[in-house]
């Protein structure tokens, strides 16, 4: 497979050997790019424009967590998935780089299959949800008028991609609550998987005379 066909990962990380580590476990895979830092890591992101940056968030210039902010605050960037790639592991660091927009959490040391199957499993939930959307218009689906308040907000949260344990921190409720929820989202979208019922969420613009 030529580069020009492979997604681009840029690494953000102020160690050298961190970035080191990754790009041996992806580069046969994806294109990867680096930053060094924070600062260089929001400039690299919105001149790349890479399908899913890895971000640590332990850097001196300017710490993960600003750096995910000032990437959602971009419309070009905001797009971009974001997975922290971190030693910190407490449940808090976690809950606050998820409302921060990441769409995952990784904590070092990494596991490398781990690691390349939340990748593939990001980029391909992109693709499925660019794919819809292209040349489409996003409008809000009659079907969700059927939906409490509760799966509305649920259902917004894997619109972002967010699975099912992201999002039972994010809303403060229990996995198996999540999994409840999603059961009868599922039923009134017409879908077997959460795949299709984001992609049965994006309505086809009609033509134009």
């Amino acid at each position: 497979m030529s580069n020009s066909a492979k997604a681009t990962v840029l690494l953000i990380d102020d160690e050298l050997v961190n970035i080191k580590i990754l790009s041996d476990v992806l580069k046969d895979d994806y294109v990867v790019i680096f930053a060094s830092g924070g600062e260089e890591g929001v400039r690299r992101a919105s001149e790349s424009m890479p399908d899913i940056i890895l971000l640590d968030i332990m850097m001196p210039d300017m710490d993960g967590y600003a750096v995910c902010a000032r990437l959602q605050e971009n419309r070009k960037t905001s797009s971009i998935p974001v997975v922290y790639v971190t030693a910190l592991g407490s449940t808090a660091q976690e809950i606050k780089g998820l409302n921060l927009g990441a769409v995952d959490y990784i904590t070092k040391p990494i596991n490398e299959e781990i690691v390349k199957a939340r990748i593939r499993n990001h980029l391909k939930f992109r693709r499925v949800v660019q794919a819809a959307s292209r040349d489409d218009a996003v409008e809000e689906d009659s079907r969700q008028e059927n939906m409490t308040e509760r799966q509305r907000e649920i259902f917004r949260w894997v619109r972002e991609g967010k699975t099912n344990w992201e999002i039972a921190k994010i809303i403060g409720c229990s996995e198996e609550n999540v999994k409840y929820h999603m059961k009868n989202i599922l039923r009134i979208m017409g879908s077997y998987n959460r795949t299709q019922a984001v992609a049965t969420h994006v309505r086809k613009r009609a033509p134009k005379d």
